[in-house]
This record gives structure tokens, sequence and C-alpha cells, in this order.
């Protein structure tokens, strides 16, 4: 019983060190975002490994990252798309204007709170190394003592807290393979007021101004205000129309209107006659 006990041990020791030695370097993660002042988030992110690791898993870089990727936690949503250089091969994330709700994942975490931005990324061995620690909870440790992190963040306001290096409103992390970590990466920094809600504020998926429903609210607003105006000068036309009616110099001249008092005569008294002549 002892014996197969003690050869356990061994084998797990074994495996266990194994695991270090082919993953040495491991796999990286870098990642740059930059926060707009609309409250969405611009950036990339690129989480790689070696292909002098994946090749000896499986000689398709491809299939070996495809194995190694489930011992990441779950990254933000973003427009993926394959990567590979001369020594690494891994995958591309791409953020355009996305919605900083969006960041809310096990990995990446970046929310507002109220005057507030407030970035996090935990470094839990717990949350590495998924698949090895299901063998062995230490080889989650080994994981993410093996991992490489390369962080940065460009705030709209002022840094107030975080445990990085500043450089005016961005905060970066350089965390190396092999080396102790911090339990987690972590930034503070001043928010604008929330962004206004007027159609100027309004933009459309790909980040471009929706010039057409405006322009089209715009002629439907003239065209009611030019209607609106034609009705108005109608309507007083006519009664102005009536009033010249009832008012005018020959409204009490017509057939049936009652006779007024006849006008004082304006001449002067009747010149006498002259005398009658001598009879003849």
């Amino acid at each position: 019983m002892n014996t197969r006990l003690r050869r356990s041990r061994a084998l797990g020791l074994a495996v266990c060190l194994a695991l270090v030695a082919i993953m040495s370097g491991c796999m990286q993660l870098n990642l740059g975002l930059t926060v707009n002042d609309d409250d969405t988030v611009s950036g990339q992110l690129l989480l790689t490994a070696p292909k002098s690791l994946l090749k000896q898993r499986n000689p398709d870089p491809a299939v070996a990252f495809a194995e190694l990727r489930p011992n990441i936690p779950s990254l933000p949503p973003g427009a993926e798309t394959g990567y590979e250089d001369a020594t690494s091969y891994g995958i591309q994330i791409t953020y355009r204007k996305t919605p900083l709700a969006q960041f809310t994942s096990e990995s990446v975490n970046l929310v507002r709170d109220d005057d507030l931005y407030r970035f996090s990324l935990p470094l839990d061995p717990k949350k590495y190394g998924g698949k090895f620690g299901q063998q062995d909870p230490r080889q989650q440790q080994a994981f993410m003592t093996l991992m490489a992190f390369e962080i940065s963040v460009t705030f709209p306001g002022r840094v107030l807290d975080t445990n990085g290096t500043i450089t005016g409103r961005s905060v970066s992390w350089k965390v190396v393979a092999n080396q102790p970590k911090p339990a987690e990466l972590r930034a503070v920094a001043q928010a604008p007021p929330p962004p206004a809600t007027s159609p100027a504020a309004v933009v459309t998926g790909d980040g471009s101004f929706p010039w057409l429903p405006v322009v089209a609210g715009a002629v439907v607003l003239l065209l009611a205000v030019a209607v609106a105006v034609v009705l108005l000068i109608r309507r007083r036309s006519r009664h102005g129309a009536g009033a010249a009616a009832t008012t005018g110099p020959d409204a009490a001249t017509g057939p049936g209107a009652p006779a007024g008092p006849a006008p004082p005569a304006t001449g002067g008294p009747a010149a006498p006659a002259p005398p009658a002549g001598p009879p003849a």
C-alpha cells in the first residue's frame, strides 16, 4: 500500500515538473485599452504562446493553442482573429468603441462607478490553468507562475489610485514569467460627466454619425413649420377680408341698407335775385 502511494506521489511530481519544463514561458497576455469619455472602449488584446511550446504538444500550432486556451478565463468579447509571427501563435481581439458594459469578464473587469472608472485584472491561480487543475490543483499555481502579462489602460480623466506605473492618464503593468505576481492589477481614475443623450451624441455601431436619420428629421420638421405658416397666413387673410366688408366706405350704400340722415349742406346762403326792371 505504501509502495503504491509513494509511486503515485512520484508520478504526480514528475508530471508537475514536466509541465513546468514544457511550459517554460507559457502563455502571454498583452492588453492595450483606451477608455473614451462616452463610456466606450477601444484597443486590442493579444493572447499568445511560444511556437516551440505548442509544437511539443501538437505539430499544428492552431490545434495546440486551442487545447491550451481553456486554461485562460473568459476574455471581453470583440472582433477576434488569428495571430502568428516568427515565434508566437495565438489570437487577437480588437475593440472599436465597444460599450463599457462588455468589460465584465472573468479576466478583465472595467466598470464605471458614478464619477470613477475602476479597472481590475485578477491574477488568481484558481482562474487559470483549469484543465491542469483537474489533474492536480498545484499545477494551477505553476501555470500562473509561468504566465506573463503586459497591460496598459488609458483613461479620459486623472488616475487616482493604482498598483501600476502612471504615465499621464495611462497606467501600465509588466508582469514577467517565473516571478511572484500580485493578487490583481488595479487602477481607479476620474470619469467625466455622463455622456449626453442628445442626437449630437448618438453614433452608429461603427462609430459614424447617423446623418441620414437626422437630415430626414430636419426635413420633416421644416415641412411642418411651412404648413403651419401657410395656414396661419390664410386664416389672417380671411379675417381681414371679413372686417373690410363690414367697415369699409361702401358698407352702408348697398341695397337694403338703412338710409342715414342727409348730409348737411356745405354751401353758403343762396344769392338774392336781382331787382326787377321798370315796366315797359
